[in-house]
């Protein structure tokens, strides 16, 4: 297998789901990956993350791949886009808990922590399930499944703007609800 380019390894992926030939591939190439995804990120997990999510890709995706050119700048490339959605995925949670945070800290600071936790989160859920189905549905990609505008609006076969004002209306919807918590 060593001896063999990338080309014919991806071919024994793609005809035979050769396992041995996508672990080549792997050796080949996970070092320097991992050194580009390091240097990004400067977090050992996440870096390793990206990367493995690279090539569980590669691995998922393989009968429909039709790489033109080198493997290397392909999942260079792969690298970046994952990497571009961590770190816009965490922009995502942090702007949730930005949400959770405009609840003011008199509210927990009550001995009944717990019910009130319980209670906005059963009043998030109720304005989540009172939602419209496009905009509920965009939301819950966007904060649970944590995808970009850009890979919501290519599966919902919307514009990114309408991704983004259903997602700015839902966090309003959100916001509206829990106003009675300041």
């Amino acid at each position: 297998m060593k001896q063999l380019p990338d080309t014919a390894l991806l071919e024994r992926m793609q005809a035979y789901n050769d396992k041995a030939a996508f672990d080549e591939l792997y050796r080949r190439y996970w070092e320097q990956l991992y050194m580009a995804a390091y240097a990004r990120l400067q977090q050992d997990a996440d870096a390793k993350d990206c990367l493995q999510e690279v090539f569980v890709s590669l691995w998922n995706k393989r009968r429909e791949l039709q790489i033109q050119g080198p493997l290397g700048p392909y999942l260079h490339v792969a690298l970046k886009y994952r990497i571009l959605n961590h770190l816009r995925s965490n922009h995502n949670y942090q702007k949730h808990l930005d949400l959770f945070a405009a609840v003011p800290p008199a509210v927990f600071s009550r001995a009944d922590d717990r019910l009130v936790l319980a209670e906005i989160q059963q009043i998030i859920q109720q304005t989540i399930n009172a939602m419209p189905e496009k905009m509920r549905e965009i939301y819950i990609l966007s904060r649970q499944e944590q995808l970009s505008v850009r890979e919501m609006a290519d599966q919902l076969g919307v514009s990114q703007q309408t991704v983004k004002n259903q997602v700015s209306t839902a966090l309003k919807r959100l916001k509206d609800a829990l106003a009675r918590f300041k």
